[in-house]
């Protein structure tokens, strides 16, 4: 071979190598995979198509599992419904008996649109027939209801350069962090998905079902089962105080505006271990089913550390405590770990994005995100409008939340996709991350008549239950 072939060979070894480099300079070091990728007259080539889809598919799976939630959702083979019968899991992810959270993620064996039926089987509720009383003409027939579970799109946008003038005034090392959009906008959906599982629980929907203009349209309904400290359960009551059975109505959001009003700062209304009590009792007096966890059958119960905090100032928790933990230096009591306690049936789990509640007697009251309440003195509200740039919610009306096997139900249309846009000549460029998603809070609803109770009535919801207390972020020192 002539040596100026082989110069020319080692010229296009050190091109190749150094193009590669470059781009792994500009991808690898902030997603952790190597991109031997070339860029050739100027357009993408299949290589970098590649890396972006792997790209994908890690952003995807870390939006799912990133939250506290994550670790509780069973992915549904719903195909494998549909020719046995059977609702099982896919590989890889938690039984149906361990998890809170079941979502459908295929839909290919299933009609394309807004919504896809989630079934919910009933339990046998006759009495039977005894000695040799007749059976035949006596079945009971098995009630299962078909949950709707509604997908919508989520966008977000992250400016990575408004101006190539930035390039020139910042330095170098900035702009290299400023451009990492992947990164940004994985961070951002693993943080809003949590909340959209939260506010499914609390609101009946998650956020993006609720948009009258974008959105399904959904109205947002207070969770059927709520409990206010001292003051017992809310009742499905009308306006003027007649028991009207299983009606989401203005009377009912009205009657948990009142009981929320009767929360004051008291150690009554503090959460305590019995307020724990209270939840396990009321959880089975519901036919809340619980989940396995490390060889034990509890129930889940989500709360903020305002409330964890006042729970380590309570006597009879301090002192099971003392009597139940190890000695030394790694007992829970001195080191102050949060988080992770059976107590009562109970696994405590500290999430301080559950967003506190607001009735329109509050100061920071905001109408636009309460429940409608047309007729009705009082609105309430579940979240405030900058809940991701403020996620530590100061209102002290919070929430404790005991999610059981199935609490909520999701479906994935399409997962988590990156894109990226330049304009103006490579001046700027905005980089895109959007999902198909939707979650919808597991109460039975009888949309047929089925039962003879009216359609669209509500029938129960045994997964899941709302427990308040008055426990402030704030500290007085």
């Amino acid at each position: 071979m002539k040596l100026k072939n082989i110069l020319a060979m080692q010229f296009l070894f050190m091109l190749i190598t150094g193009l590669a480099y470059l781009l792994d300079s500009v991808f690898g070091t902030t997603t952790g995979i190597v991109s031997m990728a070339l860029i050739a007259g100027g357009q993408w080539n299949e290589n970098l198509t590649v890396f972006r889809k792997n790209l994908e598919m890690k952003v995807g799976k870390e939006v799912w599992w990133r939250g506290k939630l994550g670790r509780f959702t069973a992915f549904i083979d719903y195909q494998l419904y549909k020719e046995t019968g059977s609702l099982g899991t896919r590989k890889g992810s938690p039984k149906l008996t361990q998890s809170i959270i079941h979502m459908v993620n295929d839909f290919k064996s299933t009609k394309r649109g807004v919504k896809i039926d989630i079934p919910l089987k009933r339990p046998l509720t006759g009495s039977g027939r005894i000695g040799v009383a007749g059976l035949s003409g006596h079945g009971e027939s098995q009630k299962i209801f078909y949950r709707k579970c509604a997908i919508n799109m989520m966008r977000h946008a992250f400016n990575e350069r408004d101006n190539e003038m930035s390039d020139q005034v910042l330095p170098d090392q900035i702009m290299k962090e400023l451009k990492d959009g992947a990164g940004e906008l994985k961070d951002w959906f693993s943080r809003l998905i949590p909340f959209e599982f939260l506010f499914a629980a609390l609101t009946g929907y998650s956020r993006n079902l609720h948009d009258t203009s974008y959105g399904v349209g959904y109205s947002m309904r207070s969770h059927p089962n709520i409990y206010v400290q001292s003051d017992g359960q809310v009742l499905f009551k009308s306006s003027a105080g007649t028991h009207v059975a299983y009606t989401f109505d203005s009377g009912y959001e009205k009657n948990v505006a009142t009981a929320l009003g009767t929360l004051t700062d008291t150690p009554s209304d503090y959460f305590s271990s019995q307020s724990i009590r209270n939840m396990v009792a009321l959880a089975r007096g519901h036919k809340i089913q619980p989940i396995e966890y490390q060889g034990q059958e509890v129930f889940l119960i989500f709360i903020t550390s305002a409330q964890i905090r006042q729970l380590r100032q309570d006597e009879d928790w301090l002192k099971a405590q003392h009597y139940a933990a190890m000695r030394g230096k790694d007992n829970q009591i001195f080191t102050g770990l949060m988080e992770g306690y059976i107590y009562e049936g109970a696994l405590l789990i500290v999430d301080d994005t559950i967003p506190g509640t607001r009735i329109s007697t509050s100061s920071d009251f905001d109408s636009t995100y309460a429940l409608s309440t047309t007729g009705d003195v009082y609105g309430v509200q579940y979240y405030p409008s900058n809940f991701m740039e403020i996620p530590y919610d100061t209102s002290p009306l919070k929430p404790a939340i005991l999610l059981g096997q199935g609490a909520i139900l999701g479906a994935e249309g399409a997962g988590f996709k990156f894109t990226q846009e330049i304009s103006d000549h490579g001046q700027q460029i905005e980089d895109g991350g959007r999902m198909i998603y939707g979650a919808t809070r597991a109460d039975i609803i009888d949309d047929d008549n089925f039962l003879g109770n009216g359609a669209n009535t509500f029938y129960d919801n045994s997964s899941s239950l709302v427990y308040y207390t008055y426990s402030p972020t704030t500290i007085t020192i």
